[in-house]
């Protein structure tokens, strides 16, 4: 916990200790900070209105709310932290593991297609250009259709095209070649599940 206050563990690459998350809220803009609060609100609201009809959403919800924090760093600094997305992704495990445990092979199913529809298509675009997709954005991408899919398969695929739809439209709004995609992945997310449940999507 301590490292996660004081800056994750990580060394930046000029080997200075990453910033706080605190100092990182206080540098974020009032929109970066709005963004960052509606996309952990809006994981709370996920886990409100699946919880009764997929269980396992518990852990999308933790795992969403920590990836939140990502993308606050994300929108300052650029960077994913490694430990907040290695942080999100336990949950994801623990839940795929429990799934296997009681039978629930669906489930674990779900994981891995949600992490497979959102990290290949973001990997292939790091391959092209690594410029343009870090490496970081891939990581967490797969980790967040992974949360999806542990819920929603078709949600994590739609999860994606308003990821990319959003930090797209972001972009030229603010004519800007590149943008932060950690907020947009997250929100896409929470968007993607609350439009399957609004239109009865089933769950895993």
């Amino acid at each position: 916990m301590q490292k996660a206050i004081s800056g994750f563990g990580e060394e930046l690459a000029d080997g200075t200790p990453a910033p706080s998350l605190r100092a990182l809220w206080h540098r974020a803009s009032p929109g970066s900070r709005w963004l960052t609060l509606a996309c952990a609100l809006g994981s709370t609201v996920v886990v409100a209105v699946w919880v009764d009809d997929a269980p396992a959403v518990a852990a999308t919800g933790v795992c969403l709310l920590i990836l939140s924090a990502a993308a606050l760093v994300d929108l300052v600094e650029r960077r994913l932290p490694n430990e907040l997305v290695g942080a999100a992704a336990l949950p994801v495990g623990v839940a795929v593991a429990l799934a296997l445990a009681a039978g629930s092979p669906a489930i674990a199913t779900g994981a891995l297609a949600g992490a497979a529809l959102l990290g290949a298509p973001l990997l292939a675009a790091h391959v092209i250009s690594p410029n343009g997709m870090g490496f970081g954005d891939v990581k967490a991408g797969t980790v967040v259709g992974a949360a999806v899919g542990l819920v929603s398969v078709p949600a994590a695929a739609l999860g994606l095209l308003l990821a990319l739809a959003g930090s797209g439209g972001w972009a030229v709004a603010r004519r800007r070649r590149h943008v932060a995609l950690g907020p947009g992945l997250v929100a896409g997310a929470v968007l993607a599940l609350i439009v399957a449940h609004v239109f009865d999507v089933q769950a895993n």
